[in-house]
């Protein structure tokens, strides 16, 4: 087989063999570094245009999260005055109650009265959280975040002072109609109660769903762009082999012209 010693394209063949094998190499070995078979554009222009999108969807998801944490805080920090504040007038009920009975000294059943009323108003101006107060009667609604796209769930707020109650200066000389009043205002914490569990239900339901899309789009990203590293090592040392072969034969391939030589010994 005749050969030129001008042009060798044994040595040219495998050189394309040796370049073409340390690219896969480059490419195996950059997979076991990052554990992606997807890490830039052009390991794959279509999948990883996908995956961006992925990504921006999961770090959109997570301050949904956020948000839905400070709603759930905040939410359960007002259930928390409320429940208080019912469990105040549960004893001020009582201490109405026993106001009709004339053997007792109603001075001192007023000033317990008082002191509880006094806690109530205190129960509402420290029912804060990151300075937001739900059962003020001054914060506005709460807007929490709740989906993609800017979907929010208004959380309404609530009025449990003693104005609104109806309990400013409770008077236990009539005690029929202090017990009036201590039943309306029971009835309104009630539904405070009942419209701030509503909300905090919801919260919840919504945190869990939210949590479940997170996992679903990362578990969908790692199946688009994460390597198989078992096999990818397996191949990195069979590449590694075949890179050494090639040089090998690029060697022998280089040194056949030098053959010609012995044709002038």
């Amino acid at each position: 087989m005749a050969f030129s010693i001008n042009t060798n394209t044994t040595a040219m063949a495998a050189l394309r063999t040796l370049s073409m094998t340390q690219t896969a190499l480059s490419h195996t070995q950059r997979q076991v570094e990052t554990g992606l078979k997807v890490a830039e554009p052009k390991d794959n222009p279509a999948s990883f245009t996908i995956a961006q999108t992925m990504r921006a969807d999961i770090a959109s998801l997570d301050s949904v999260e956020e948000g839905l944490t400070f709603g759930q805080a905040t939410v359960s920090m007002a259930n928390a005055g409320a429940l208080q504040i019912s469990n105040i007038l549960i004893d001020i009920n009582q201490k109405v109650t026993q106001s009709f009975n004339g053997g007792l000294d109603v001075t001192v059943l007023q000033e317990e009265v008082d002191a509880l009323l006094a806690q109530i108003s205190s129960v509402v101006n420290t029912t804060v959280f990151n300075g937001v107060n739900l059962i003020d009667g001054v914060s506005p609604d709460l807007d929490v975040l709740t989906g993609l796209g800017g979907v929010t769930q208004t959380i309404p707020a609530q009025d449990l002072t003693l104005a609104t109650l109806g309990l400013v200066g409770l008077d236990l000389t009539n005690p029929a109609a202090a017990l009036a009043l201590v039943d309306t205002a029971e009835n309104l914490v009630g539904g405070t109660i009942t419209t701030l569990g509503t909300a905090a239900n919801r919260l919840d339901s919504q945190a869990e769903f939210t949590q479940l899309l997170t996992d679903k789009l990362k578990e969908g990203l790692g199946i688009l762009v994460d390597a198989n590293l078992a096999e990818a090592s397996a191949n990195l040392q069979a590449l590694q082999t075949k890179e050494q072969l090639g040089i090998q034969s690029l060697s022998i391939a280089n040194s056949r012209p030098q053959s010609i030589l012995q044709l002038f010994k």
